[in-house]
């Protein structure tokens, strides 16, 4: 996404918090889901093959909140779609990127799903952010 002003803000509003766990001192990004709902819908799952997901950095900037740099993760299972927002910091975004992987987890940290995914996007809007702070002098 460029790097232009947000027109509609509540497309931006955080869902879901982001967080890094290390397993086996390896770091690994996971999404907290904290309804219970949506927790059932991915035990329900029985064919792999019918979930779709996709993750999508976006770097823009707010009039009051200043720059914005977060990601949509949306999973698609079956004819449920499930969107997450979130604003992750450096550590996460440097595990999923390693990665290519996004862990969903409930409250207890349990993992409820796993996906692999493509982090070429995300890598955009890091460097997009490095250059932008470097600008900045930050």
């Amino acid at each position: 996404m460029p790097l232009d002003k947000i027109d509609n803000v509540d497309e931006y509003i955080e869902t879901h918090k982001s967080i890094t766990l290390h397993i086996k001192n390896k770091p690994v990004g996971c999404i907290i889901e904290e309804d219970n709902e949506n927790s059932l819908k991915y035990l329900a799952i029985e064919k792999k093959s019918d979930i779709k997901a996709s993750i999508r950095g976006f770097l823009n900037k707010h009039e009051d909140a200043g720059l914005l740099m977060g990601f949509k993760f949306k999973i698609q299972i079956n004819n449920n779609i499930l969107e997450y927002t979130s604003y992750p910091n450096d550590e996460f975004i440097d595990a999923i990127i390693l990665n290519e992987a996004i862990f969903v987890i409930d409250n207890k940290m349990k993992q409820i799903f796993s996906c692999k995914i493509l982090t070429d996007q995300f890598v955009k809007t890091k460097s997009e952010l490095d250059k932008f702070q470097k600008i900045l002098g930050k």
